[in-house]
């Protein structure tokens, strides 16, 4: 009777240690990863205000389409850092070395064959860049060595990058946000001084590209020093179940890639086509500003993504799980419509005020922005929930769908309507509101949380028509209540913000699960602190 008490008491002890340790590694890699978006995104404004200034619309139209050009090349990773994140949950956790040190071996490899590959096919993707622009490029100089330069970022990037996934998995992600904001920072400074000095387009790009490759050095430093076993050469191999689940992960994140790319990639590819790269640049401004702050958001969740591997990989109390997911999905809808209907009643002061009147798109256009920022980002807590339990082989069909609806429509409005870039996003909307909506959670909740679907979906859809009609509120004050201008601009967000934050309130005590504890900010560092 001794010894059992004894045993129960120290599983006791161990619990209450491994909760601590899951709260302080979520709330550090939550907060100084938030800490430093917000950073970067402020430097990021002043960078791009100082590029717009001497080197124009067109240019940071031409750098917005390298940009998508090299995310149709990043398909060639396959997935393989998701899946690696995810096989390394367990031999984290059981503290075994060897499989870790054998998994990132494997994973260097696997990254060495995809950057040559990317290399040489981006140097063919060259050749074609003049014809994917709509009208003359003499003034944009010689573009396929600026793609050049850019496409030597993308390369480096793969060749020790690979030791950040580690840290990732291991809730250690804060080291990586705190390096890549300080070599971001260092590397706008030197573009913003090569800007003024130099007007060089060039020189721009080929900053950006060293100081990834110094980031990418140090990080491969730090994982070296955290990790020693990294660099011993052991005989042990990955496992084979470890392999078996990682093709399969791959097998459903390919897919997830393709998907990925057509959706996310080829906005400006069909802006540029249909309309120029000028478009493209306006565009760019507000996709910046959202950028920005999706990137805060998904860091305010994402520090909790690894602790909810670390959940599936060891033994689950499942009520607990799946109120925590109940409670992650609330926190993140709320951040959604606050952000978006923000976004959406300021952006016109904002964009004013630091770019001018000349470069705002119509308040019908923000406003398909605004509702298509607002789809991606309350989806966000269930893709880190798809990340976190690996399950992207069940969702390997689910990108294919979404992507030839969301390229058809898109395709059609640009073409034969004058919409414009709200033509590009309403394919988007479309997509997201026809497949995603109900087939990512469905792939949660069955395979993951395992817990029903209906309850769920019903209380998804309250938040999206929740947020849509505070968007439509605060757009109709934007455009009687002259939101361009500073002061109005503010006022019209926090009516916005109001409405939207008393309408969730009233959604949530009308379809938030009955038989658990209802949405509050206490009950979410209650359940978290567990």
């Amino acid at each position: 009777m001794v010894k059992d008490n004894f045993l129960i008491e120290s599983e006791t002890k161990y619990q209450m240690e491994s909760n601590t340790t899951k709260t302080h590694s979520t709330i550090l890699n939550s907060s100084i990863g938030t800490i430093v978006q917000v950073v970067q995104l402020l430097m990021q404004f002043v960078s791009r205000t100082i590029f717009i200034h001497f080197l124009g619309v067109r240019y940071l139209g031409l750098n917005g389409l390298f940009l998508n050009l090299l995310g149709y090349l990043n398909f060639a990773e396959l997935g393989l850092g998701a899946a690696i994140t995810y096989a390394l949950y367990k031999p984290l956790v059981e503290n075994d070395n060897s499989q870790v040190s054998a998994i990132m071996l494997l994973l260097k490899k696997w990254y060495i064959s995809i950057s040559l590959f990317v290399a040489v096919a981006g140097l063919i993707l060259m050749l074609f860049i003049p014809q994917l622009i709509n009208g003359k490029t003499d003034d944009l100089g010689n573009i396929q060595i600026a793609f050049a330069i850019s496409l030597s970022n993308t390369v480096l990037s793969y060749l020790v990058s690979y030791k950040r996934t580690l840290l990732i998995a291991d809730q250690k992600s804060y080291i990586n946000s705190i390096n890549t904001v300080g070599y971001n920072i260092l590397g706008q400074i030197l573009q913003i001084v090569g800007l003024v000095f130099v007007h060089s387009f060039y020189l721009y790009l080929f900053i950006q590209a060293l100081t990834m490759f110094l980031s990418n050095l140090r990080i491969s430093h730090i994982a070296n020093k955290m990790y020693p076993y990294l660099k011993q050469r052991g005989e042990e191999q990955v496992d084979i179940k470890t392999i078996n689940q990682m093709k399969k992960n791959m097998g459903g994140a390919i897919s997830a890639k393709i998907g990925g790319i057509v959706v996310n990639g080829m906005d400006n590819l069909l802006l540029s086509y249909f309309i120029g790269v000028s478009a493209v640049g306006l565009y760019s401004n507000y996709t910046m500003i959202i950028q920005g702050i999706t990137l805060i958001v998904a860091q305010v969740l994402a520090g909790a993504t690894a602790s909810i591997g670390h959940l599936g990989a060891s033994n689950k109390n499942h009520n607990k799980e799946i109120t925590v997911f109940y409670q992650y999905f609330a926190l993140s809808s709320f951040l959604s419509i606050f952000f978006a209907v923000g976004f959406v009643g300021f952006s016109a002061a904002f964009v004013t005020l630091w770019v001018g009147k000349e470069l705002l798109l119509s308040t019908f256009t923000v406003g398909i922005i605004g509702i298509n920022f607002l789809l991606q980002l309350i989806r966000q807590s269930i893709v880190n929930y798809t990340n976190a339990y690996g399950l992207y082989w069940y969702e390997r069909w689910k990108p294919l769908f979404e992507a030839v609806v969301n390229f058809l429509v898109s395709f059609i409005l640009v073409k034969y309507t004058h919409l414009g870039i709200a033509a590009v996003l309403l394919g988007t909307i479309i997509s997201n509101l026809l497949i995603n909506f109900w087939w990512e959670p469905w792939i949660v909740l069955k395979y993951g949380v395992k817990s029903r679907f209906k309850p769920f979906l019903l209380l998804y859809a309250t938040y999206i028509i929740i947020g849509i009609s505070s968007i439509l509120v605060t757009l109709a004050l934007v455009d009687n209540w002259r939101g361009t201008r500073l002061s109005m601009g503010i006022l019209i967000s926090l009516i916005g913000l109001a409405c939207a934050s008393c309408s969730f309130w009233v959604g949530n005590k009308i379809f938030y699960p009955k038989s658990m504890l209802q949405f509050s900010f206490q009950s979410i560092i209650d359940k978290i602190r567990g």
